[in-house]
């Protein structure tokens, strides 16, 4: 199996930044350590979200989610299961729903390409929907999603209720902020991260 993209809207005609999400534990409910979102049932929104994402895409962010989903290739859903999840994801969002999907839907030992925390699903959404990492922020809630973000050369955070501390982490894993709520993140993101371009590309989406 490839590196997927399951949604994504039109290209815009010039570079732009994107806030690239992960998703157990920044969008829905993190399930806990070991256990996987097998199904729709076990999928719950984190409180809010939907006005994080307007926010965002309010300053004219293209918004991506960066997701590891190694239930796949472990054998525990099928690749349909985790696409009803992402279609019944992007219904509830409405009109915050998410410009692209990434995901891996690969085992860990498979040794591929766009599992986190390699930045090939960044790399791939830069080059498909004319994203600058360089203007970039990374929003997820563990170390991979650092170390993805610092390989692709974005500016990261770290968002999550039980934050670390910071001199404890290894480098590769020190992410620019850290805050334990997503609206403290959109703050920061906000007042620090003005968008190179504010108006929103067309939302024609479709799946591949």
């Amino acid at each position: 199996m490839e590196a997927m993209t399951d949604v994504f809207r039109q290209k815009p005609a010039r570079l732009r930044p994107a806030i690239f999400l992960d998703r157990d534990g920044v969008i829905n409910v993190f399930p806990g350590p070991g256990e996987f979102v097998l199904s729709w049932e076990g999928f719950t929104f984190m409180p809010g979200v939907g006005r994080q994402l307007r926010r965002l895409r309010g300053a004219g962010f293209f918004l991506a989610l960066i997701t590891n989903q190694s239930g796949v290739g472990r054998g525990l859903m099928p690749l349909s299961a985790l696409l009803d999840i992402h279609a019944r994801m992007q219904a509830g969002l409405g009109g915050d729903a998410l410009d692209a999907i990434y995901y891996c839907p690969h085992h860990p030992e498979d040794g591929c390409a766009c599992r986190k925390p390699a930045p090939g699903m960044i790399l791939r959404a830069c080059a498909e929907h004319g994203l600058d990492p360089r203007a970039s922020v990374v929003v997820g809630d563990s170390g991979r999603d650092i170390e993805m973000g610092r390989a692709a050369g974005c500016r990261t955070i770290l968002c999550r209720q039980n934050l670390p501390v910071y001199e404890n982490l290894q480098a590769a894993h020190r992410p620019d902020q850290m805050f334990q709520a997503l609206s403290e993140a959109v703050d920061w993101v906000l007042k620090h991260s003005p968008p190179r371009v504010h108006e929103n590309s067309p939302s024609d989406s479709k799946e591949t």
